[in-house]
């Protein structure tokens, strides 16, 4: 597909008639720097498993095009993207996610991509075929690292009927979020085989204003297929706004079910409050079925084979750094909190927390009940554009302690240095 788009993009440029002004001045070219710091200790539970901490520059550079004149119009948009390992084990690669890892837990000093993809536009319906950013309640991609994950397939976007946003597309690939090339699409953990593709088609309806519906349905070859119904209500409240958000997974297997047989409901509903820049919500999750909640993974992977630091995200009300709640019968109750500190004399300054417990999982038919909890602590401040525009500083802490067969417990630092800025 590569040698496609490259190929589509020379023949581009060689038909004059098809420029426009606004092909070049719509265009947008941003490049985004990231220093990432990450420290990982996994508690002693693997022998002889060192501390995660490794030390990372990331580079991101973004351009879209705008389209051509004409009833359909025609672009272009690029994603180059480099990696450099500044400090951490020589000759050893922890499981952090950061860098690319080979069968020798080696890693690599820099590793780097290119991606395009041609894009097409019939009013407001918008078509793309090559490297796809997704964030859909049925495919996500994870931004978690130096670099983002990536997709590789068709896609199509439209608004033209009023209040319905409608989505459909097919992946072949997927570039994690530390690799540099393109791999086979699978769910997560370690299955037999790979996916031929993953497809899905759906859409969001707001019938009245503060209140939307939405329906999607995907598949992913030989593993599964998943239908997912979400309701999100929006009403004022004293002097603030409550917000109710309520989502259903229904997920069976599909095909040769690579990675086991799949019967999985997924029940989640959270409730938040947002008054005097603070959000509170409380929500609770509730699994059914006789196996856990599957999900595409775009994590950290080594030629196509999923390792033990998952980089996937998913829809679930319990989605947390370290671990996602979906263990076959696990229940959930989520705590969050966050808030803009500029009321208290500090502008810029934002703060933002949860507490996940999941209990009554079942990692096997002989293991009982288990449990597990994830505390996620976050600090971010935007430096002020009179010191230095479009720069901002994050720190995050979380805690996971697990007695579930298959996981570990662990403590994470991570210290991010982002700066993004716009180059045309």
């Amino acid at each position: 597909m590569d040698r496609f788009i490259r190929c589509a993009l020379l023949s581009s440029a060689l038909v004059p008639s098809l420029a426009s002004a606004n092909l070049v001045d719509d265009s947008h070219l941003d490049l985004t720097a990231r220093t990432l710091y990450y420290n990982n200790d996994t508690r002693g539970a693997v022998k002889n498993q060192p501390t995660g901490e490794q030390l990372g520059q990331g580079f991101i550079l973004n351009g879209r095009s705008g389209y051509t004149d004409g009833p359909i119009g025609f672009g272009a948009d690029m994603m180059g993207m480099l990696g450099l390992k500044l400090s951490g084990r020589e000759g050893y690669n922890t499981a952090t996610g950061l860098f690319p890892q080979h069968d020798d837990n080696s890693a690599p000093r820099s590793f780097a991509s290119a991606r395009f993809a041609l894009k097409a536009k019939l009013s407001k319906t918008e078509a793309r075929a090559g490297f796809q950013s997704l964030n859909l309640p049925v495919i996500k991609t994870n931004d978690g690292r130096l670099l983002p994950s990536l997709y590789r397939g068709y896609t199509l976007h439209s608004t033209d009927v009023d209040n319905l946003v409608l989505d459909a597309g097919f992946i072949d690939r997927v570039q994690g979020r530390n690799q540099s090339h393109y791999q086979p699409l699978k769910a997560t953990g370690k299955a037999s085989g790979f996916s031929s593709g993953f497809s899905y088609a759906g859409g969001r309806y707001t019938p009245v204003k503060q209140l939307e519906l939405s329906y999607y349905f995907a598949q992913l070859n030989d593993f599964y297929q998943q239908n997912y119904v979400g309701l999100t209500k929006t009403l004022s409240l004293g002097p603030g706004k409550l917000k109710a958000d309520v989502r259903y997974f229904n997920s069976r297997g599909n095909g040769n079910e690579y990675g086991g047989s799949v019967d999985n409901n997924a029940y989640g509903g959270i409730v938040s409050w947002s008054a005097w820049g603070s959000t509170f919500g409380l929500g609770y999750q509730q699994l059914t079925g006789s196996s856990g909640f599957p999900y595409l993974d775009p994590g950290q992977t080594v030629e196509g084979v999923s390792t033990d630091t998952s980089g996937g995200s998913t829809g679930l009300v319990s989605e947390s750094p370290l671990s996602k709640f979906k263990t076959a019968h696990e229940r959930a109750l989520v705590l969050r909190y966050s808030a803009k500190l500029d009321a208290l004399g500090l502008p810029g300054l934002s703060f933002n927390s949860s507490y996940v417990s999941g209990s009554h999982a079942r990692a096997s038919s002989t293991s009982g009940n288990q449990n597990e909890w994830v505390r996620t602590l976050g600090l971010s401040y935007q430096l002020p554009e009179s010191v230095a525009k479009g720069v901002t500083l994050a720190w995050k802490n979380v805690t996971y302690r697990t007695n579930i067969t298959g996981t570990r417990s662990q403590d994470q630092n991570m210290l991010v240095v982002n700066w993004k800025f716009g180059l045309l």
